[in-house]
């Protein structure tokens, strides 16, 4: 009965994350995995005729492929299927971590998906790997072959099992730009084993180890077609001022802000009552607590990681509740796995859902209304990724590639997509001066009452429209 419930539990997790793909940046993810399917990686800007010389060095070459290659042969279904099995995968990790308290584990990870809805309701994207891979190198650091054991050199399982750490890190610099918090993680290790070393917890050879599978690590995210200049990309996002573009980067509300200092303060202090707490964990919910309180992205991490670290703490019950949480857990069971697989299922081979119920209502109408659109088309930021996946023949001003990318003169190009959008001075002698060809823009922004009112002023013309969009032409 114990083996159905842990079944049960985990089919539950796994049926409740089968969700739709609503990521806005799925368009160009599909088709760089594509071109690169097709001997072409994505190592140059050839989808916005903006910043069009513009060399960004994003590494998402594995992810890209898995999606492109996926899609073209199960649609969105196998995508739904692959973001399931990763936050399932996520649960597993937990559940070990935890010393397999089953229910505890589920009830604390399902709050934490409900908590992290915004940025892991999302599906299928980039940053999910990343979360994954964090979650992994973290249980991987905090084995108790690596804390708490003074490793000896020489072929054992401690140097096996970390000389895989650079191979770890060669696969995530070719999945996404997130690679580089796994170099911070070991880093952080690494300095939790100096202190060790320090109070003769561990021989200063371990240390010397450690230190060459970290150099080891750092030269494998060299392994890439940009090689070291990853961390530029890194550098750039790091400057440019990402939380007042993109929403994911925006600082929580003032409450959520309260709740995850209360939740850092809850698991520091419960750790140190329990002795359960090291170097290495204590440094990490800090890292991760302040990129939290830095931008709603960040969340899912640091709320993961303090649930893993109070879990083992949290006593196990001595009694068999097996028979009383089984009933329970069959309902809960049939009632998840019917109503998402039905919900997704129906979403994704849905043409109409995905156009207009997912995270943006796409111009899906206007591209079968209006197949005259092409060339250079200023479209809204949220319709990017859309376009270049829709209309590979065109190209856009703006997408989601291009959040922390900049001009001679230091302004982002979400910042001259605004400029635009908001009609603010020189507004259409930037357009002219970038060749636009059309404008493809939602009902009631700026441009669109600006130019509904005088289109020909400005040397526009109104050709098409809808409730949601309007087309303008040159």
């Amino acid at each position: 009965m114990n083996k159905l419930v842990i079944v049960l539990v985990f089919l539950t997790i796994f049926f409740a994350s089968f969700i739709p793909v609503k990521d806005t940046d799925f368009g160009w993810h599909y088709r760089c995995g594509v071109e690169l399917l097709q001997g072409n990686p994505c190592t140059t800007n050839t989808f916005s005729y903006h910043l069009a010389n513009y060399r960004a060095y994003y590494p998402s070459f594995i992810f890209d492929a898995i999606t492109a290659f996926t899609y073209d042969a199960v649609g969105f279904n196998g995508l739904s299927l692959f973001y399931a099995l990763a936050i399932t995968s996520v649960f597993y990790l937990i559940y070990l971590i935890s010393g397999k308290k089953l229910i505890t584990s589920a009830l604390g990870y399902s709050l934490i998906l409900y908590l992290s809805h915004g940025t892991l309701g999302l599906g299928w994207r980039p940053q999910i790997v990343t979360y994954g891979l964090f979650v992994f190198a973290y249980y991987f650091l905090s084995h108790r072959s690596f804390i708490g054991v003074t490793p000896k050199i020489g072929v054992t399982p401690f140097t096996i099992r970390l000389l895989t750490y650079p191979i770890f890190m060669f696969l995530w610099v070719n999945t996404h730009i997130g690679y580089f918090i796994g170099i911070v993680l070991f880093g952080l290790y690494g300095f939790d084993n100096l202190v060790r070393a320090v109070w003769k917890k561990i021989s200063w050879k371990a240390l010397g180890a450690i230190l060459v599978v970290g150099i080891g690590s750092i030269l494998a995210t060299f392994i890439n077609p940009y090689g070291w200049k990853v961390y530029i990309e890194i550098y750039r996002h790091m400057v440019a001022p990402m939380n007042t573009m993109i929403a994911e980067w925006v600082a929580p509300s003032p409450m959520n802000m309260g709740i995850i200092i209360l939740f850092y303060l809850v698991t520091i202090a419960l750790q140190i009552i329990h002795k359960k707490i090291s170097v290495f964990q204590l440094l990490v919910i800090t890292l991760l607590g302040t990129m939290a309180l830095m931008a709603n992205r960040n969340i899912p991490l640091f709320y993961t990681i303090a649930l893993i670290q109070i879990l083992p703490i949290i006593p196990t019950s001595k009694k068999n509740m097996t028979p009383l949480f089984l009933p329970f857990l069959i309902a809960i069971f049939v009632a998840i796995a019917i109503i998402q697989v039905r919900y997704t299922t129906a979403f994704n081979v849905s043409w109409d859902s995905y156009c207009t119920k997912g995270r943006t209502h796409y111009p899906c109408d206007i591209l079968k209304e209006y197949p005259q659109l092409s060339g250079n088309i200023y479209t809204s930021y949220e319709y990017g990724g859309f376009m270049i996946w829709q209309k590979p023949d065109s190209k856009v001003f703006v997408d989601g590639r291009m959040s922390a990318w900049s001009n001679d003169s230091g302004e982002y190009a979400y910042q001259t997509y605004l400029k635009i959008l908001q009609t603010q001075p020189g507004w259409n002698e930037l357009l002219k001066a970038y060749d636009t060809d059309y404008l493809l823009i939602g009902q009631g922004t700026f441009l669109d009452l600006l130019l509904d009112e005088d289109a020909e002023t400005y040397g526009w013309e109104k050709v098409y429209e809808n409730d949601v969009h309007a087309v303008f032409k040159n």
